[in-house]
């Protein structure tokens, strides 16, 4: 029903001519009439509870000294910004303010908790599916594996706020859906029950319309605005852990973060190319760069025969069989057409569990001198650094004094070990990167660094995880 004449009283508005509020409209052609109608309306609606009724279009009239037309574009703008919302027949509402939500890497419960508000879900259902093929590639698992797909309705204090598909590894997570409860957090319960620690996370937001089923879930009209977000969470050493995607309500949500200038030294991925951990699929890219790496870099460095013998087909087996394992993890540059156009491999150095290595790392020769090989390099050590391996090595030919150039730039050295494998004939060095001491000075992109040369260590005869054993140039 419409406001009540003691309720417009208590809102200012007069219903006595006489003590009508007359604004200072502008004559020119500079702000519109209905758009002072609008600010002085905003400042009214701050000082009303959600839910309180607005006073009608004719009494905002005579109170402003505008015509109808006017008022009604007025509140038109602002039911466009879910200030108000309309009821025909019964009137405007001042709307409910929206939530804050925080880009932190919080669940849901955890957040809706520090909103001071009641967290619960409703379970839609629990499906064992096959891994589809942009579901498999965002897990690091391989097209057709068997996923966990959960489907739940998100509620503030018992308001439905967001609809929820997450998809997990079904092997890993096996019985995660009958330990969710209604208020209970996934990131708690990944903590409290597998010992899984999110590091960090990607999300993208999008603005989309509500399909019928989902606007139904919230209780919005269908077409309704909501949010898309998709977020991919990984935890300390660059293991996917969850995919995804929610629906939020757009008249109850709105998403906060802290911009500020990236690092002058941080090195950045070139437009149009993407970051991503490899899966078994992608070995065949990554093989053909490796080949085309090799082929272009090392003649004069490596036997010409050794190189002529690469073979693709045997090099993917080999690399499908390193991105399946526990091991090491491979990262991976491509195209937004989805070419791979670079990869590094890095984990706890074989020969020293406290530190990192830097198994291999190659761009393929068409892609050099865009800043890949460094942004690999930088994001290599940044996970690294996460893990506490502040330490890192890698192994190079001695030969490929571009190679230790680039890595010199990050603070690496060689540190007297050498070894030959075999296999390729040329002699390698190994290269080590370590924190500075404290109240040292030196800096590169992920931290600082010790200009130091390293205790000379032993030479390694090799793991059954270097065969592309020498980083490559980048």
């Amino acid at each position: 029903m419409s406001p009540t004449a003691a309720e417009r009283n208590r809102y200012g508005v007069s219903t006595n001519r006489a003590h009508r509020t007359v604004l200072e409209l502008p004559d020119g052609p500079g702000q519109a009439k209905h758009q002072a109608v609008r600010d002085a309306l905003v400042t009214l609606i701050r000082e009303l509870p959600a839910g309180a009724g607005m006073p009608t279009e004719r009494e905002l009239s005579d109170r402003f000294g505008v015509s109808r037309g006017t008022v009604r574009q007025a509140l038109d703008r602002l039911e466009a910004e879910q200030r108000v919302h309309r009821h025909q027949g019964r009137g405007t509402f001042v709307a409910k303010p929206k939530m804050d939500h925080l880009l932190e890497l919080t669940s849901h419960s955890e957040h809706i908790r520090s909103r001071g508000m009641e967290p619960a879900s409703r379970l839609i259902g629990v499906r064992r599916v096959p891994a589809e093929a942009d579901i498999a590639g965002m897990l690091a698992l391989g097209e057709g594996d068997e996923i966990l797909q959960i489907e739940r309705v998100r509620l503030a204090d018992a308001e439905p706020v967001a609809v929820e598909v997450l998809y997990l590894d079904a092997r890993r997570f096996d019985d995660v859906a009958a330990l969710l409860g209604e208020s209970q957090s996934l990131y708690q319960l990944l903590r409290a029950r597998y010992g899984v620690e999110l590091a960090w996370a990607e999300e993208t937001i999008e603005a989309v319309v509500a399909p019928e089923r989902e606007a139904s879930l919230l209780g919005i009209a269908n077409g309704g605005p909501v949010l898309l977000l998709c977020r991919q969470s990984f935890d300390p050493i660059g293991r996917p852990i969850e995919f995804v995607r929610s629906l939020y309500r757009a008249d109850r949500f709105r998403f906060r973060t802290r911009l500020q200038p990236p690092a002058p030294t941080a090195a950045r991925l070139p437009p149009q190319t993407r970051l991503r951990l490899a899966t078994p699929a992608d070995a065949p890219g990554v093989a053909r760069v490796f080949v085309a790496a090799w082929r272009a870099g090392y003649p004069g460095i490596v036997d010409q025969p050794v190189l002529d013998a690469l073979d693709e087909e045997e090099i993917a087996d080999w690399l499908r069989t390193l991105t399946s394992s526990n091991g090491p993890t491979t990262w991976l540059v491509e195209s937004v057409d989805g070419d791979i156009l670079a990869f590094s491999r890095h984990g706890e150095d074989p020969l020293d569990s406290r530190r990192g290595h830097i198994y291999s790392l190659y761009v393929a020769p068409s892609m050099s001198g865009h800043g890949i090989g460094k942004a690999l390099i930088d994001h290599d050590l940044q996970l690294l650094s996460e893990r506490g391996l502040s330490t890192v090595t890698l192994w190079v030919f001695e030969q490929n004094h571009a190679a230790q150039s680039l890595y010199g730039s990050f603070g690496f050295v060689p540190d007297g070990a050498r070894r030959v494998e075999p296999e390729y004939g040329a002699q390698e060095i190994r290269l080590r990167r370590s924190p500075a001491p404290a109240g040292s000075s030196g800096t590169g992109s992920s931290g600082t660094w010790s200009s130091g040369t390293g205790s000379s260590g032993t030479s390694s005869s090799g793991t059954s995880s270097s065969r592309p054993g020498s980083s490559g140039t980048a």
